[in-house]
């Protein structure tokens, strides 16, 4: 709302006038309010019994590695996520716009996802690549008539650090050089807190 209102106030002092203002952009509070609460979502999360945010961040300061980074003056204690929304300590739920290793597919707790994971566990949980099963053999076969040309040597790493450190070794076998060139990307934090409506 409050950026609304500034761009309004630097439209009249740009143009000398309120001419700028189109039907679109001069919207009450109360309409912009609605328009930024979350769609009606069939899903009510558990109750939280757990330590709140205050103690897991002191004990996180206390017991992990300094490196780690966080969202937020006030970091969000997220307990519970469901399709593509997360909800935090108080049943507050917000758009997971964010994501991360494996939800950006399918998002939270997805019950398709789920019941997968639950039949494949009452059969076989683990194993290595030193027994076989068809199971990696059909996938790597699937991904592989994605690929175009000759793209079709599928290799499967646990994490995107492995995949990095894959990479950077077949690059040097392959070519003989042991340079590299890396970018970085940088994730600015915001200095203000967002709230998401319920």
């Amino acid at each position: 709302m409050a950026m609304v209102k500034r761009s309004i106030g630097v439209c009249k002092r740009l143009s000398g006038s309120s001419s700028c203002l189109s039907t679109s952009t001069a919207t009450s509070d109360n309409d912009i309010a609605r328009r930024l609460q979350l769609p009606p979502f069939d899903y009510k999360p558990r109750p939280y019994k757990g330590p709140l945010a205050d103690e897991v961040f002191a004990k996180r300061k206390k017991f992990l590695g300094p490196s780690l980074f966080h969202f937020y003056q006030k970091p969000l204690n997220i307990v519970e996520g469901k399709m593509q929304y997360l909800f935090d300590e108080n049943g507050r739920r917000y758009l997971d716009a964010f994501a991360g290793i494996v939800t950006i597919s399918c998002g939270h707790c997805h019950p398709e996802v789920l019941n997968a994971i639950m039949e494949q566990s009452k059969l076989l949980q683990h194993t290595t690549t030193i027994y076989l099963h068809h199971a990696i053999a059909d996938f790597a076969e699937a991904l592989a008539s994605k690929v175009p040309g000759n793209l079709k040597v599928v290799y499967f790493v646990n994490s995107g650090s492995e995949a990095n450190d894959l990479a950077m070794l077949m690059a040097r076998l392959y070519t003989g050089n042991m340079g590299m060139i890396s970018l970085r990307m940088h994730i600015m934090e915001s200095s203000s807190t967002l709230d998401s409506p319920r």
